[in-house]
């Protein structure tokens, strides 16, 4: 395997299609759950490929949290206030029109993924934007991963350089980081997929046991 961490986040993003409406309803409530208790949240402006939590950004704004989001500059991102309205970049990702840099601490970060592997650490689309943001932040926040649909790697594919969260929601899955094993009733459950040596001869895997 020549580069495992491409050929894994291939592996996830080729994966079925599913019901995002549905799916981002039951990751929905996971995600207001675990954001009540904090103040100030990062979250992000999702793509059509990532499970849509306008409604939880709307209810917490509601609730007077401070919300921020990345916006692209240069080859990583700033954070900013979240406001509407929202407008489409040259990337055609909806972005904030306010540009200032908010110079606040942060107490909790979710954060979207493509995958995480055995180690807890993200895969995300390649560009490092997270890592560099994260590895610049004088302190370190709560760091929740998100995504529509479980994509795990049962083996270890991320560097030393990618981001580990604390835990990881995704369609009827709450886990924390606790060095558990993925069992194949995770894989059930969750309608995920998992990344192994079958599944790379294969091509088609959809449910594999922990090794």
């Amino acid at each position: 395997m020549e580069n495992p961490k491409a050929e894994f986040r291939t592996f996830c993003l080729d994966s079925k299609k599913v019901n995002r409406y549905l799916f981002s309803k039951k990751i929905g409530q996971l995600l207001y759950e675990i954001s009540k208790p904090y103040k100030r949240i990062l979250l992000f402006i999702p793509l059509l490929n990532e499970a849509d939590i306008y409604f939880v950004l709307k209810r917490l704004r509601k609730e007077k949290k401070e919300i921020f989001v990345p916006l692209v500059d240069g080859e990583g991102f700033k954070m900013v206030k979240y406001s509407l309205p929202l407008k489409k970049n040259k990337f055609s990702i909806f972005e904030p029109q306010n540009k200032n840099t908010a110079r606040v601490k942060i107490d909790l970060a979710i954060v979207p993924v493509v995958g995480i592997d055995k180690s807890f650490k993200r895969v995300g689309f390649g560009k490092g934007m997270y890592d560099r943001f994260f590895s610049k932040l004088p302190y370190r926040p709560k760091i929740v991963f998100l995504q529509l649909r479980p994509c795990v790697s049962l083996k270890k594919v991320t560097d030393f350089y990618d981001i580990k969260g604390d835990e990881y929601i995704s369609f009827n899955i709450r886990r924390k980081n606790d060095n558990r094993n993925y069992s194949r009733f995770f894989f059930i459950r969750s309608r995920g997929v998992c990344f192994d040596e079958k599944s790379r001869q294969s091509k088609i895997w959809p449910f594999c046991r922990a090794g």
